[in-house]
Order: C-alpha cells, then structure tokens, then sequence
C-alpha cells in the first residue's frame, strides 16, 4: 500500500448480548486448552492480573504473556496469527489498529520526597523537560539543580508523555534514560533533585508524587477528567477479534473486570 494510512482507531465496548449484570464466556469449557497470545506495553502488572482471574473463571483458557515496546506489538499485531496487546499508548498515524478501551490511566510527576515543591503547571513541567528550567528555585523550590528523567525511546508511558507535555518538543539530551518504571522510581527515590513520570498504578511510598495544575493525581480525579496528563488503556489488534479473544476482553469491560482494573488504574465504570 502506496503512502501513509490514515489512523483508525475504533473505540469500542464488547459487550455479549443476552448477559444480565455479569459478563460470561459465551462457549461452552471443553477440555482441550485455548491458549490465547497477549502483549503488554507497560502495562504488564495488571495484564498478569487480568489473565489470572480469567483463567480461574475458564480454566480451559490460557495465556501466554509477554512485555514489549510499542513498536514491537504493533509489528506483532500484524503477524499470522495476530498478538493483541493491552496498552496505554495510542499509535501512530501510519498503523491501522482497531481498540477496545479497558481503563483509564494518569502519568504521575514524580520527585524526591525531601524536595518541598508540590505542584507544578504544564508550562513549567515542560521548561524543566526542555531544560529551559535547571533548579528547583526557579519553581518555589530549594536551590538544587533538577535531574530530569526520561523514559527510553519505544515505551508507550513516554510516548504519552511527549504527547500530553511536550508536543514538537525536545527533552533535554542532559536527561537521564530509565528502561522501566521501577528504574524511575529508583533513580527519583535516590537523587535529591530528580524528577520522572510513571503510570499511577506504579506509584510507591519511595517517592513524592506532584499536583499538576493544582490537581492531585488520584483514581477519581482521572476519572472525572479533572487530572490533565489522563490517557486510556485499550485492548488492540489489526480488528476486532473473535471467539475466546472477544470473549476475554468483554469481561474485562464487565464489572468483574473493571473490579481487577481497578486496583491499579481507573476504571472505565464503577466497577
């Protein structure tokens, strides 16, 4: 095909029809196992969680799970037979991909716990990842250079990130690069003057979390589309899937699922 394709990418609810308040498998369990191929791109702590409680409501289902960058899954999606992955990244505009939404997730500034400053402004988060501010007085801070970490190229949390901060923007080449949230976490927690992005569902007592624009990141704050770095969790795939794989995902958008989702992100509804 000549040309860049457009981005599609459908938004949709699987729901089966004929189900009352709880969503079930559609088949009937057999004996033979169904083993179904997923991806996760940052997301792998509750994929692990999803998949574990869904096999123990179809035990002839199971999964095969792996980690991998945006770039891979997407590439993966359209192998013979497709991977679907669950991620918090949209793709890009020269890839096709059908999705299905599964929860909402928040990007969370994160910093030192003794550094004071508490909130920061879009504008300000960008200066600091540009590198046009370098110390925390400038902010209301103590005076203490800022060591900025970045996710590597090819994770779908930093890609969000440039999405939602930073735009045509650079991130300043004096940045740190952390392959995985616990690295963030570990860097921020060990450095005085650093500050990292990760998912909310990643969030531990090591490190101090930032109100941006004055709004706490929390589930019901992403929710209610009041915390502005919000971006959504989907199902995705080269189109919209069939049989055990549809079976799977329309529990997850159930309220059982949506329970699972909730531990760690914002459901998609009040579970």
């Amino acid at each position: 095909m000549g040309g860049r394709a457009r981005r599609t990418f459908v938004m949709m609810a699987l729901t089966l029809a004929g189900c009352g308040g709880s969503v079930l498998p559609a088949t009937t369990p057999t004996t033979d196992a169904v083993i179904l191929r997923l991806n996760s791109i940052d997301t792998l702590p509750l994929l692990t969680d999803l998949t574990r409680g869904y096999a123990q409501l179809v035990p002839h289902i199971r999964f095969e799970i792996r980690a991998r960058s945006y770039a891979t899954a997407a590439e993966e999606a359209f192998s013979d037979p497709p991977v679907y992955f669950l991620t918090n990244h949209l793709p890009p505009e020269e890839v096709t991909l059908w999705g299905a939404p599964v929860g909402q997730d928040g990007l969370t500034i994160i910093t030192h716990l003794g550094n004071p400053v508490t909130n920061l402004t879009i504008e300000q988060l960008r200066d600091i990842y540009q590198g046009r501010i370098t110390n925390w007085e400038k902010v209301g801070g103590p005076h203490l250079s800022i060591q900025v970490i970045s996710r590597e190229a090819g994770s779908g949390t930093r890609a969000e990130y440039e999405r939602l901060v930073m735009g045509e923007r650079r991130t300043t080449q004096t940045a740190q690069i952390a392959p995985s949230s616990q690295a963030v976490l570990t860097s921020v927690a060990r450095q005085t003057g650093s500050i990292g992005y990760i998912s909310i569902s990643e969030v531990d007592s090591r490190v101090q979390t930032l109100r941006i624009n004055s709004i706490t990141p929390t589930q019901l704050s992403i929710s209610e589309n009041n915390y502005p770095l919000r971006t959504t969790l989907f199902f995705a795939g080269p189109g919209e899937p069939e049989g055990p794989l549809r079976q799977f995902i329309a529990w997850v958008q159930s309220p059982e699922g949506q329970a699972i989702v909730a531990r760690r992100y914002a459901a998609l509804i009040n579970p």
